[in-house]
């Protein structure tokens, strides 16, 4: 069962008899500080600020934690990857039996690229040297953290049997865990500070190749199913990144319920479009936003205050 974490923060907004949500204090759940999700809503929060709106930066351990919570207003916006909203909509996975039908996608935010971060001295260099190491396993709070690692080593042909499996509560503690030495790898958001100051406090790091044809593609689709292959090279300068390689890829999500309304999805989506450049310079990946999205649409309605957002000139 999905373990929820509420805190005193959850009543920064005001339901009318209706049941709009007016949002002249808003809050927008993530996960917790240091993580890149928690640096993105910072920066999305300080783009509110600027067009002045109150957006408080609502923290869990993991983002699966936020969404039934924005589902029942009890917060009014939040981040999470397709995957977890997929599974929410549906009603499967970590949500199986609770379909959470009032959420609404805000904006497709930008493509979060992954794979597995090693030490650069530790002699792996691919999937198949995985097989004995100690690798990330459980993520008791969040949707995705076992999934995603599965369906990459489905990609390369190598599963968790063939590896030994380390326990982790989320993310955040998957980070921890590699950067004690009680793991030999964790996975990386490609372009991420957070996993830059990581390789650096471990003297180093190399990024492992997922392979990029269509069978991977589909053996990794298995395990998470609105995940896709996509190309990073190293001409990007990302950390641990010294040839071109494929990793897994979905998209990252700005969402809210259904009973948000108009003028607070369009105000604050205006506000993430008139500030992108500040956005980047606080999370870099966040240079591929763009209004139509990536293209790899979820099935999930978008929010009709959305709808009337303009990219800037």
């Amino acid at each position: 069962m999905l373990t929820l974490i509420r805190t005193g923060t959850l009543a920064l907004f005001l339901v009318l008899a209706n049941g709009t949500v007016q949002a002249d204090t808003s809050s927008i759940g993530t996960s917790r500080a240091g993580g890149s999700v928690h640096t993105l809503a910072v920066a999305i929060a300080s783009a509110a600020q600027s067009a002045g709106m109150d957006l408080r930066v609502t923290p869990f351990n993991s983002t699966t934690q936020a969404i039934p919570l924005v589902a029942n207003g009890e917060l009014v916006f939040g981040l999470a990857n397709a995957y977890e909203l997929q599974m929410a909509k549906s009603g499967t996975g970590v949500f199986d039996g609770r379909p959470l039908g009032q959420l609404r996608t805000v904006s497709a935010l930008y493509p979060f690229r992954m794979s597995l971060m090693v030490r650069s001295e530790s002699g792996i260099e691919s999937f198949a040297d995985l097989a004995g190491r100690r690798v990330p396993a459980g993520f008791g709070t969040t949707a995705t953290g076992e999934a995603l690692i599965a369906g990459m080593m489905a990609a390369a042909g190598v599963s968790y049997d063939d590896a030994t499996r380390v326990n982790v509560s989320s993310f955040g503690d998957m980070r921890d865990a590699f950067e004690a030495e009680r793991t030999d790898a964790m996975i990386t958001v490609l372009g991420t500070a957070r996993d830059v100051e990581i390789a650096e406090r471990v003297g180093g790091v190399r990024v492992l190749s997922l392979p990029g044809d269509a069978a991977a593609e589909a053996r990794m689709q298995e395990f998470v199913p609105v995940a896709r292959a996509q190309a990073a090279t190293s001409a990007e300068g990302i950390t641990g990144l010294n040839e071109d390689i494929f990793a897994l890829t979905y998209d990252y999500y700005l969402y809210t319920s259904a009973d948000v309304s108009d003028s607070a999805v369009t105000a604050l989506l205006q506000a993430i479009v008139d500030n992108a450049v500040a956005i980047t310079a606080t999370s870099p990946p966040f240079s591929a936003f763009s209004l139509d999205g990536s293209g790899f649409e979820i099935d999930l309605e978008r929010h009709p205050g959305a709808l009337q957002v303009t990219e800037a000139e």
